[in-house]
């Protein structure tokens, strides 16, 4: 199983400084065999967190690392969480909307 960071960029806050689709991002850490997977735990869950202006699917996914544990499940582990999305150096995929194939960035 991998871990990824699921990312829809911008939150539902009303907040004219963090909110909104330049706002802080909504993330999740999801646990799953394959990024097809993880983005489709994190569809299920965005479509609770609408806001004007977002997506309500994921638009960005980093592949943090292996989860070497002993439970196999995949599923959403942490968030969302509302944060600034920063690659820090991993794999990352994006997507022009739901359906859509994932296109891995190059790294830089």
């Amino acid at each position: 199983m991998h871990l990824y960071e699921v990312i829809r960029w911008g939150n539902p806050s009303d907040d004219p400084h963090t909110g909104g689709p330049n706002g802080h991002d909504t993330c999740f850490l999801v646990r799953a065999a394959s990024l097809e997977a993880a983005a489709a735990l994190a569809d299920g869950e965005l479509r609770f967190v609408a806001g004007a202006g977002l997506a309500d699917w994921a638009e960005v996914a980093y592949l943090l690392g292996d989860d070497t544990g002993t439970d196999g499940t995949a599923r959403v582990l942490r968030g969302p969480y509302i944060q600034s999305a920063y690659r820090h150096g991993w794999r990352q995929w994006n997507r022009a909307g739901p359906g859509e194939p994932w296109i891995e960035s190059a790294r830089g």
